[in-house]
């Protein structure tokens, strides 16, 4: 067994507190502006026969699809799909997807219908030139991946690229070899792709009106991988053991890495059996994950990750942005509330609105999100957000759709299960506390008296995965 002591528990937490659940405590006061939002009805009388399933939309019916390897300012190509309505009875605006995880299937011939249900499939039947791209140095595209490439606020000549430059030649070159577009441009992404559309964002092309950062990673120490100070194991592990691989012969190609496949459906006990981290690179990455030593060698918020820190850098933001979160999102949580945050304080006077619905990591996208687990929310959130949140702030922007512009914040509040909009975020009226840790895992409003309070200590003992209560349980005792 090994005795732990973790030092600095007073430090502080901060706590808003918000009308967001039944309990909450807030100052603020009803207005107009936190009014429920109206739903649509959910419930259909058991008597009522189902109405005919309507046929699923298909991309080869109203798209035509067309690949190409579009120039960098650097000479780099990338490897870009565009599929373009087949109706040319007036123009379309371009939406932008750039991503780590492949475009594929790849082939022009060669397409895969986004599936019912989801944000893709709202995009395609209402009709915009749809754009999907393999980021530099990933599948087929040219140049050298680097993980949450960091941004470059000056650049000197075409050599400087960063994913602002890469987002900005993409839509550049659009808007000039893809006949019958309206001169807008919009880009969205979830996750990794929504650190992608927050960097395309930054000193943008004069075309992109619209921009949707959804779960995107702000900052990649806080958002995954240490999560204020403690290395997330299993995340990395099982991400980096596919994603880190270099791609099969070095250039580009269609093929991507397998993840890695587990001796035993239990987690817990793989990496109980690991031992120490070395362990890791002598018994399953054996060199062939370069980012694995990177993030071992920088074990502390250091220059490396700083770099990496897109937030600090989101300025000259002219777009008008839509970030989007889930609450019960376990990966990127911190990315969302901090993306809009940054936006907001850097860039004032531009339209920025924030969403936060009931939701894990990216389940907005796919409808209905009726229910997390055990839990309901009386309705189906994904569904509300894909068809009355996202597509109307996209067509507003970059089709000139006459409905009105977002509100600053849409919020979903568990426990009541209703969407509000709020005027300003946090709303006007609540009030914001610091939480502190305590001895003997309390927490507290007030900071600790003395310094014996400052620290607290246990016994850590990894077989039993909780604190042992020797009223409850007999102690452990290893061999």
């Amino acid at each position: 067994m090994k005795r732990s002591t973790f030092d600095g528990l007073h430090r502080r937490w901060p706590l808003l507190l918000l009308p967001l659940a039944a309990g909450c405590a807030s100052t603020a006061a009803p207005s107009a502006a936190t009014a429920p939002v109206p739903q649509p009805a959910i419930a259909t009388p058991a008597a009522a026969p189902a109405p005919p399933a309507a046929p699923a939309f298909s991309l080869k019916d109203h798209y035509t699809k067309h690949e190409y390897r579009i120039p960098m300012r650097d000479g780099v190509h990338l490897f870009t799909q565009v599929f373009t309505p087949t109706d040319t009875s007036h123009p379309y605006p371009f939406l932008l997807n750039r991503t780590p995880y492949s475009v594929g299937p790849y082939g022009e011939d060669a397409s895969s219908d986004p599936a019912p249900g989801t944000s893709l499939y709202s995009f395609a039947q209402d009709g915009f030139i749809i754009v999907r791209q393999d980021v530099r140095g990933r599948y087929m595209s040219e140049g050298e991946f680097v993980n949450m490439t960091p941004h470059k606020p000056h650049k000197s000549g075409p050599s400087d690229i960063d994913e602002s430059t890469d987002t900005y030649d993409t839509i550049d070159w659009l808007l000039k070899n893809v006949s019958n577009n309206n001169g807008r441009a919009g880009q969205w992404g979830i996750s990794y792709p929504g650190f992608y559309a927050a960097a395309g964002m930054i000193d943008a092309h004069p075309a992109l009106q619209a921009v949707s950062p959804q779960a995107p990673i702000g900052d990649w120490f806080f958002d995954d991988f240490y999560h204020h100070g403690a290395f997330f194991l299993p995340h990395y592990f099982n991400f980096f053991s596919g994603f880190g691989k270099p791609r099969p012969g070095g250039g580009p190609t269609t093929q991507g890495t397998p993840g890695f496949r587990h001796p035993s459906p239990d987690g817990y006990q793989f990496f109980l059996d690991l031992g120490p981290l070395k362990n890791i690179e002598t018994r399953y990455y054996k060199g062939e994950i370069a980012f694995w030593h990177d993030v071992v060698a920088h074990p502390s918020y250091d220059r490396f990750w700083q770099e990496r820190r897109i937030l600090t850098n989101l300025k000259h933001v002219a777009p008008a942005v839509m970030t989007v979160g889930g609450w019960f999102d376990a990966e990127d949580l911190y990315g969302a509330l901090n993306t809009y945050r940054a936006v907001e304080d850097q860039n004032p006077g531009i339209v920025n609105t924030l969403v936060m619905g009931p939701w894990a990591h990216g389940a907005w996208s796919r409808a209905p999100g009726e229910s997390l687990g055990n839990i309901h929310f009386g309705g189906a959130p994904s569904e509300f957000f894909q068809q009355n949140i996202e597509l109307p702030f996209f067509k507003h922007y970059l089709k000139g759709d006459a409905g009105s512009a977002p509100p600053e914040a849409y919020v979903f509040e568990t426990g009541d299960n209703r969407w509000r909009t709020f005027d300003h975020w946090p709303p006007a009226g609540t009030t914001a506390r610091d939480l502190y840790l305590q001895g003997s895992g309390a927490l507290s409003f007030d900071l600790p008296p003395t310094a014996d309070t400052l620290f607290d200590e246990f016994t850590s003992d990894p077989p039993p995965p909780r604190p042992q209560n020797p009223a409850v349980n007999p102690p452990h005792n290893p061999p």
